[in-house]
């Protein structure tokens, strides 16, 4: 049975294939290693922010009130009897305004760089009423003597002072019992109240002193909540469930207010203390942009395409050249494109992504340049190929700065490129190729 000829043009194309497969071996540890370097970032992050309380969430204010709450048991006899336990209803602030001052720094540690910051919180907040009524809950039962008002936070670390609290001027002390079971929030501080009029209002106001890294959040938790927040820092980010209603940003900081009504909140006016919610906060970021990684993750993605794209630029300038490639001349060109993904991962970390990318990219095509040159001994065929590796990363570096247009200018460049290989090969006469390392072979035997 006579053997099919297989032409040396097709087994460089097989080649090829096998090629761009082997190279997933290393691109798939490049993935890794911008994951590890990821998660190193956020240990050291967390190494620095966790001393500070992390997030600084203020969490809000309420005064809880106990109530006399009856339940008839019965003994192993059947014999009937009422027990008494003391429950709590929980009531938010009607009005609640912070104003808010925070001074942001820099943290290092190693090559990472996180923000932290001081601040102080002016409180102003008032309780109009007391309806114990919604419960069912008798007057004659309700135990104002030992009412507690509560703060919350996300993290004790936060505070740098212990709060001042005043109720109409006069200053609270911290109770000596935690509440927990009744507290609505992650951590809390606990006050003794005096003994409260329930048909009055009375307000209450308070200077905290707090600390943390990265992010402020705020949880509005009165019926009526107006929050106002100052700081040099010049780029904050604003997100979580409200954007401010006014905000304004110049080099020398900031400053931004939100109006949020409490209908909008998962929060009532009161409730028993044993209910849940999820409620949802306003973030303030103060973090430094570090998007190198993220950017260097997305362009691994491409790392196939634009593998490709270089081996069939050599191939067919092999074909035109009629210069024959070795595959240790293919495969060294293709660790210069990896490399390049290598590269850009570690510079980036000492030197903006934009400055390291242009960096690569002129390193990588330079050594193309000089090796094809040397390779085909011609300049046209190494300029060429250098220019069609600079134009996918330019290409590449497009594809990464649009985002939200990744799909569609990663297909359409696809697209490109196949119409301009059908363009430059649509003279080439492939069988004569064939037949011509047939009559080269012939000769030779």
């Amino acid at each position: 049975m006579k053997k099919m000829p297989v032409s040396k043009t097709a087994l460089k194309f097989i080649l090829i294939f096998v090629l761009v497969l082997l190279f997933l071996i290393p691109i798939g540890l490049i993935k890794s290693l911008v994951r590890d370097r990821k998660n190193y970032q956020k240990e050291a992050v967390a190494s620095i922010t966790e001393p500070l309380g992390q997030t600084a969430e203020i969490q809000g204010i309420v005064i809880a009130i106990p109530y006399k709450s009856y339940k008839e048991v019965f003994d192993t006899k059947g014999n009937a009897h009422t027990e008494v336990e003391t429950k709590y209803v929980v009531f938010a602030p009607e009005n609640l305004n912070l104003d808010i001052n925070v001074e942001p720094y820099s943290l290092t540690r190693g090559i990472f760089k996180v923000t932290a910051f001081n601040g102080q919180i002016n409180l102003d907040s008032s309780f109009t009423s007391f309806d114990f009524s919604f419960f069912g809950i008798s007057q004659k039962d309700v135990l104002t003597k030992e009412a507690v008002l509560i703060l919350g936070m996300s993290n004790s670390k936060t505070l740098t002072k212990q709060p001042v609290f005043k109720l109409n001027n006069e200053n609270l002390n911290v109770s000596p019992v935690k509440y927990d079971f009744i507290s609505p929030f992650t951590t809390s501080v606990y006050y003794t109240l005096p003994e409260i009029q329930l048909s009055q209002g009375f307000n209450i106001s308070a200077l905290i002193d707090f600390q943390g890294g990265e992010n402020i959040k705020l949880r509005p938790i009165a019926a009526d909540n107006k929050y106002t927040m100052k700081s040099n820092w010049p780029s904050p980010s604003f997100s979580g469930g409200w954007l401010p209603k006014e905000r304004e940003l110049s080099d020398k900081g900031f400053t931004a207010s939100w109006n949020i009504a409490g209908l909008s909140t998962v929060y009532p006016k009161s409730w028993l203390s044993e209910n849940k919610f999820y409620p949802e906060s306003i973030c303030v970021s103060f973090m430094i942009p570090v998007d190198s990684y993220k950017k260097t993750e997305r362009s691994v993605k491409y790392a196939l395409l634009f593998l490709l794209i270089p081996f069939i630029a050599l191939l067919v300038s092999e074909i035109f050249s009629k210069t024959r490639i070795h595959p240790v001349q293919y495969c060294l060109i293709g660790f210069a494109d990896v490399i390049f993904y290598l590269l850009l991962l570690s510079i980036s970390e000492h030197l903006p992504f934009d400055l390291t990318y242009f960096i690569c990219s002129i390193c990588v095509c330079l050594a193309t340049l000089f090796y094809a040159v040397a390779i085909f001994k011609s300049f046209k065929w190494g300029g060429m190929l250098s220019a069609v590796q600079f134009i996918s990363y330019i290409f590449l570096y497009g594809t990464l700065q649009a985002e939200d247009y990744a799909l569609l200018i990663g297909s359409i460049g696809l697209f490109v490129v196949l119409l301009l290989l059908m363009f430059i090969t649509r003279k080439i006469d492939w069988y004569e190729i064939s037949r011509a390392e047939e009559d080269e072979v012939e000769k030779k035997n």
